[in-house]
C-alpha cells in the first residue's frame, strides 16, 4: 500500500471526492458516433478549398452543410447536458491540462488549412487531396487528446467554471 492510499484508507471522505470527480469525469467521454460524425466534419471543414474549387458554385451548399454540422453539435451539447444534469464549464480554457493541447491543436490545424489553401491556389488539387487526411487526423487526435485532458484536470480538481 502506498503512502497515497493508506492517506485515502484513513479518510473515507477524500476517497468520496476522488470518486466523485470519477463520475464527474465520466461525462467528458462522447459516444463513438460522435467521433465517426467528428471524423467526417473535419475532413469536410479541412477540405473547404478542394470542394469549392472542385464543384464550383457550390460553396452555398457547403457552407449550409456546415451550418447544420453546426448547429446538430450544438443540439447534442445541450441535450446531452440536459439529459445528464451534469453542466461542466464550456470553455476549454476552464481545464488547465487542456489548454496546450487544444492551443496547438488549433495552431496546427490553421497551418494545415492554409497549407491546402495555398496548393489549391496553385492547382495542385491532387496534393491537396493528399495533405487533406494528415491534417483531418491532427483535428481528431488533437480533439481526442483535448478531451482525455479535459477528464483528467477534472479528475485531479483542477477544472474551474
Amino acid at each position: 500500500m502506498t503512502i497515497e492510499e493508506s492517506t485515502m484508507a484513513d479518510h473515507p471522505d477524500l476517497e468520496q471526492v476522488a470518486e466523485a470527480r470519477r463520475r464527474l469525469a465520466a461525462h467528458t467521454e462522447l459516444p463513438l458516433a460522435y467521433w465517426i460524425l467528428f471524423a467526417a466534419a473535419s475532413v469536410l471543414i479541412a477540405g473547404l478549398p478542394i470542394w469549392t474549387s472542385l464543384l464550383p458554385g457550390s460553396g452555398h451548399y457547403l457552407q449550409w452543410a456546415l451550418v447544420g454540422v453546426v448547429l446538430v453539435s450544438v443540439v447534442y451539447a445541450v441535450v446531452q447536458r440536459r439529459r445528464s444534469g451534469v453542466y461542466l464549464p464550456r470553455r476549454v480554457t476552464s481545464y488547465p491540462g487542456a489548454r496546450l493541447l487544444w492551443i496547438s491543436t488549433l495552431a496546427a490545424t490553421g497551418a494545415g488549412y492554409l497549407g491546402i489553401s495555398a496548393l489549391v491556389d496553385r492547382g495542385l488539387t491532387g496534393l491537396a487531396l493528399a495533405a487533406l487526411v494528415p491534417v483531418a487526423a491532427v483535428m481528431l487526435v488533437g480533439h481526442v487528446l483535448t478531451r482525455s485532458a479535459m477528464r483528467r484536470s477534472i479528475q485531479d480538481g483542477r477544472a474551474t467554471p
